[in-house]
């Protein structure tokens, strides 16, 4: 993991600096792009969290919130919406930041920081967090590994046995690894039980908002009120307890998403009109999922495919890039050098094949 980030800094670091990712901002500038975070931390890692890549180091969003307010049109989800149904264009330039799950550290990091440079955002709030009624499936797993006595085990799932070891950080981070992809081919109702079944086995408690690490902790209905009362933050729905909606069966699937839209209608007065697909990733929601969401009031909807916006991209499967992990990663992502890079390498390629 740390070989895999360094590589990504120094390729964003290298197409800013060769001018690249400038060059790359005036030819794409018709483009939109959304940028997606989840938490936010004060320091880089947290020794109780196993997978921190969710919850990016503060200084990193400052500095890139600095970035895009002098040189990127940050604009809303409803902007966007907008634009759409009156055919009028964007402003170039045009970036959207979006969070998922409804952390507290949305509130108690980001928030003053998006006011500080006055950008807009969408919060996807996973509505059974914030009720704390429903803890996040993949915290629980990252715990239970993290937090067990047990020095191993060997875990069968889906016809394979997995040795899982617990002996220092770093195995229990690679023991994570290999267990969330598994996980992750089970239905909605087996995953649950299966993560019952490791919690009991791992002789560990189900974690609740007082005894989990203070940056994976959801936000507060008041939090989301107060953000929501600035005119600045606008909340989207993700579903009532994280599923990955194409796991579950039609009827589970409709009520996560009316549920979830119905409860921050609930708490706030206000309908919300954009979505986010837990996982985000094209097996991940059906055509069948499209239509429930459209039918529960959103009006866009997004996922976790890495691409920009234009003129005809889908409302309710819009692209989005995922957290950057530098300030350079976010310039070389929304100027759209990633992209040119990419498509002159395809180019060379296809001249080198016709020599």
């Amino acid at each position: 993991m740390p070989h895999v980030l360094h590589s990504r800094v120094l390729k964003a670091a290298a197409l800013v600096g060769s001018g690249l990712a400038s060059y790359a901002r005036t030819q794409r500038s018709r483009e939109t792009t959304i940028l997606t975070f989840h938490g936010l931390c004060k320091d880089v890692g947290d020794p109780d969290i196993l997978d921190w890549s969710l919850h990016l180091p503060v200084d990193i969003f400052q500095s890139t919130c600095a970035l895009l307010s002098a040189d990127y049109h940050v604009i809303s989800l409803a902007d966007l919406i907008e634009a759409r149904a009156s055919r009028v264009p964007l402003p170039e330039n045009s970036v959207v930041l979006t969070f998922d799950d409804g952390y507290a550290s949305n509130y108690e990091l980001a928030y003053p920081i998006l006011r500080k440079y006055h950008l807009p955002a969408t919060v996807f709030v996973t509505t059974g967090f914030l009720d704390r009624e429903d803890m996040l499936w993949f915290q629980r797993v990252d715990l239970a590994l993290g937090r067990t006595r047990k020095e191993s085990i060997d875990w069968k799932i889906n016809g394979e046995t997995l040795r899982l070891v617990f002996e220092n950080r770093e195995t229990r981070q690679q023991a994570l690894v290999r267990l969330l992809p598994e996980l992750k081919e089970l239905s909605d109702t087996d995953l649950l039980n299966e993560i019952d079944r490791l919690e009991h086995a791992l002789e560990v408690a189900t974690p609740t908002p007082e005894t989990m690490p203070a940056p994976m902790r959801p936000m507060t209905w008041d939090m989301l009120r107060a953000m929501s009362n600035s005119g600045l933050v606008s909340f989207g729905g993700h579903t009532h307890t994280h599923p990955i909606l194409s796991h579950c069966d039609p009827v589970a699937m409709r009520a996560e998403i009316t549920a979830c839209h119905q409860r921050i209608f609930t708490e706030t007065g206000i309908r919300p009109s954009s979505f986010s697909y837990p996982n985000g990733h094209a097996e991940d929601y059906t055509r069948e999922t499209l239509q429930m969401v459209e039918e529960a009031g959103f009006h866009c909807a997004c996922t976790m495919i890495n691409g920009r916006i234009g003129p005809h991209t889908s409302l309710f499967q819009l692209p989005r890039y995922g957290s950057p992990e530098s300030v350079w990663e976010a310039e070389a992502t929304v100027s759209g050098a990633f992209e040119t890079l990419k498509q002159w390498r395809q180019s060379c390629l296809k001249a080198v094949s016709l020599i």
